[in-house]
């Protein structure tokens, strides 16, 4: 199913990112290492939204949320939830990547 494909397109990007140019298959260099780029990042968002939910926490939130929590015990600041958010704001390891990922409130 969707699983194979995914495999797959993992393994045709390794093929074309091998190629002779080193920039899979582009004329332009630049241009080929920013497509790849890209590539990579859609491969990484379909794998992440195939994870089940365990593993995708585990993966994504569960480790900065952790030094977060670590961070809070050992300040105990008088704001406890407005530290954490702040804190994970501030070490977001996403920072800089498309706000568009982010859910609408």
């Amino acid at each position: 199913g969707a699983h194979f494909v995914f495999v797959h397109f993992g393994e045709f990007l390794k093929v074309i990112m091998s190629s002779e140019t080193g920039a899979a298959g582009f004329d332009d260099r630049d241009e080929g290492k920013a497509a790849e780029k890209a590539a990579m990042a859609v491969q990484s968002k379909i794998n992440l939204q195939a994870l089940p939910i365990r593993a995708f926490l585990d993966q994504t939130v569960v480790p900065i949320l952790l030094q977060g929590l670590s961070a809070l015990v050992k300040e105990r600041p008088p704001n406890p939830v407005e530290y954490l958010a702040m804190y994970l704001l501030e070490h977001n390891p996403q920072k800089g990547q498309a706000a568009s990922d982010a859910p609408s409130q």
